[in-house]
């Protein structure tokens, strides 16, 4: 009987001592180990937050910025149109896009060179788009969007233009 409760016992100190190793194996390689820093507070406009990442080659834990832009879009409702109109004067402080600024993640912009545009030019119009977004206040406003074309035949190139681009 001595013999068995003398290894009972002798199992039961390697138990603790194993967890002691353990834990401090675990602090040893502690430098692999990534750590995030808990995100600063943001304003609306503001989208920049800090991360935080261990001592590894690329980082050499340093901080670095996490770029990311929220959409303030929540909806876009759309309809069809069909109508002619010319580009106003104040065209160029506008942008053209590949679709409604807000309704998708990576939107392309092109240069109103691309359509040999100038004040007075004729479009075509096929679509309205009326995008609801929140400002900076958090109040709801809605923006006119257009899907314009430059030429007569229904499988041109189309482009989304604020409202304020073209006469109406």
């Amino acid at each position: 009987m001595k013999k068995v409760d003398l290894a009972n016992a002798g199992l039961l100190m390697l138990i603790p001592l194993t967890m002691i190793g353990f834990s401090a194996s675990i602090h040893a390689h502690n430098s692999d180990i990534s750590t995030t820093k808990a995100a600063e507070v943001n304003k609306i406009g503001e989208t920049i937050d800090t991360e935080y990442s261990g001592n590894t080659e690329l980082n050499q834990g340093k901080m670095r910025p996490l770029y990311f832009q929220a959409s303030r879009v929540f909806s876009v409702k759309y309809r069809t149109v069909n109508f002619k109109t010319v580009l106003d004067e104040d065209y160029k402080e506008e942008k053209l896009y590949r679709y409604v600024p807000g309704a998708k993640k990576n939107n392309r912009t092109y240069s109103w060179k691309k359509i040999k545009a100038h004040t007075g030019k004729k479009v075509y119009v096929d679509k309205k788009a009326k995008a609801y977004y929140r400002d900076d206040d958090g109040e709801r406003e809605s923006e006119d969007f257009y899907r314009i074309r430059v030429s007569a035949k229904k499988t041109a190139n189309r482009y989304w233009i604020n409202e304020d681009a073209i006469d109406d």
